[in-house]
């Protein structure tokens, strides 16, 4: 808008000047003084060049080369009443349209060569056409002068806000990204600096949730290492009586070691705890170490042995396995981790008057497995942070699969898929 603002005013002050250039000019040379002037200026130049060259009757031929050299004059040359020549008779290719500068008949002028002959000349004098190409050289310029003049006035408040920017950007790339940003107007400039500050307010929260993580982490570490300080200062102390056989009698060091081995458990939940939580938010550099395993191998071993607590404390498996020719790649040890956490979660909250469903299927090039069991009545699922199925996710997305969980009505779905090796053609 700008541009074009300054484009019109241009225009519009080069066609102006042209006008008044060329009213003024017009004005001028019609004036009777003026084209007197111009007339007589043109004779003493003629009489010149006749003193000047000896012109007589002899070589009168001579002044068509002063007719030559006077572009805007039109002269006829007469000796009594007979036309001697013109400058219509003398080729001009350089020839422009001229207007004359008096509109009246055209007047004789009595001219006198060198050897005294008296001869008549029929002179007008025209308008230079050069002086229209010189206005319009001049209107153009002040046009292009007063777009550039105008365009910087219209545009300085925006450069002045692109270097104020310029320097705003420069405190923050020194790292003070609190230094606020200035908005200003509603053009693309303006939102080029709402950006700006959307991205740097953006960088100081991720920058404050890291502070505050990396402060979570140092109170979780400063709780842990208390939490299992007590219970581990509790278990030495057990296990220096029992060695030092500092007991009464057998009842008493059963019950010691009913203490250690309650003991040994919470310390396993502890560091059971604090694993999970630095595998779902902190960074990991351990390399998994990947085995392949037959997909009916994996489903055997779970159904028979994985939830073998589950059966112990009276609970029933309904395993429906169909036909499983493929074969996958996991790390036994964190696979190992997420049977841990969906056993962890059956003991909490399981019913075992309800049957265990495990149903596993290929599709897709992925081994599907699900699990369903009834929740225990009166038992609340809904964990504090569901740390633990976010750690059995986290690792099963490391292997590229899949891990979902749902609760609908008294019932809980679990389902995981890992991806299927290729096929080795025999």
């Amino acid at each position: 808008m700008m541009t074009l603002v300054s484009l019109i005013a241009g225009v519009l002050t080069a066609q102006v000047l042209e006008d008044v250039g060329l009213r003024y000019m017009m004005d001028k040379m019609g004036d009777d003084d003026y084209y007197e002037y111009q007339t007589q200026d043109c004779l003493d130049r003629l009489h010149a060049f006749i003193q000047e060259r000896q012109v007589t009757e002899d070589n009168i031929e001579l002044l068509v080369s002063w007719a030559q050299k006077e572009k805007n004059v039109y002269v006829v040359f007469y000796r009594d009443v007979d036309a001697l020549f013109s400058s219509n008779m003398i080729p001009d290719a350089d020839e422009e349209a001229e207007i004359p500068l008096n509109g009246s008949s055209l007047p004789y002028y009595d001219v006198t060569l060198a050897d005294g002959t008296m001869i008549k000349a029929e002179l007008e004098c025209y308008m230079d056409m050069q002086m229209f190409y010189v206005m319009d050289i001049a209107g153009y310029m002040a046009g292009g002068i007063v777009f550039i003049i105008l365009l910087f006035l219209l545009i300085h408040q925006k450069i002045r806000y692109i270097n104020r920017l310029d320097y705003e950007l420069k405190i923050l790339g020194s790292g003070n990204l609190e230094y606020p940003m200035s908005i200003r107007g509603n053009d693309e400039i303006t939102g080029l600096a709402e950006g700006i500050e959307s991205l740097k307010n953006g960088i100081l929260d991720q920058q404050l949730m890291k502070d505050e993580a990396e402060k979570a982490n140092m109170e979780l570490v400063t709780a842990m290492s208390h939490d299992l300080r007590t219970p581990l200062t509790s278990l030495i102390g057990y296990l220096e009586l029992l060695t030092m056989e500092r007991y009464e009698d057998e009842a008493q060091r059963q019950k010691y070691l009913a203490h250690c081995r309650e003991k040994a458990f919470q310390l396993k939940r502890m560091s059971d705890r604090l694993f999970e939580y630095f595998l779902v938010y902190g960074k990991r550099d351990y390399q998994y170490q990947f085995h392949e395993i037959p997909c009916e191998t994996l489903l055997e071993d779970l159904c028979n042995s994985q939830f073998f607590d589950w059966q112990e404390q009276g609970g029933n498996l309904e395993c429906r396995i169909g036909k499983l020719p493929g074969t996958i790649q996991v790390d036994s040890e964190y696979l190992q981790r997420v049977i841990d956490n969906l056993s962890s979660n059956l003991k909490k909250y399981g019913d075992l008057s309800a049957p265990l469903e495990i149903e596993a299927y290929e599709r897709g090039k992925m081994l599907h497995i699900c699990i369903r069991n009834r929740i225990r009545p009166g038992k609340d699922t809904r964990e504090s942070t569901q740390i633990g199925l976010r750690t059995c996710r986290r690792i099963i997305e490391e292997h590229k699969g899949i891990f979902t969980w749902r609760q609908e009505k008294e019932y809980f779905h679990v389902e995981l898929g890992l991806p299927l090796l290729p096929a080795v053609k025999k």
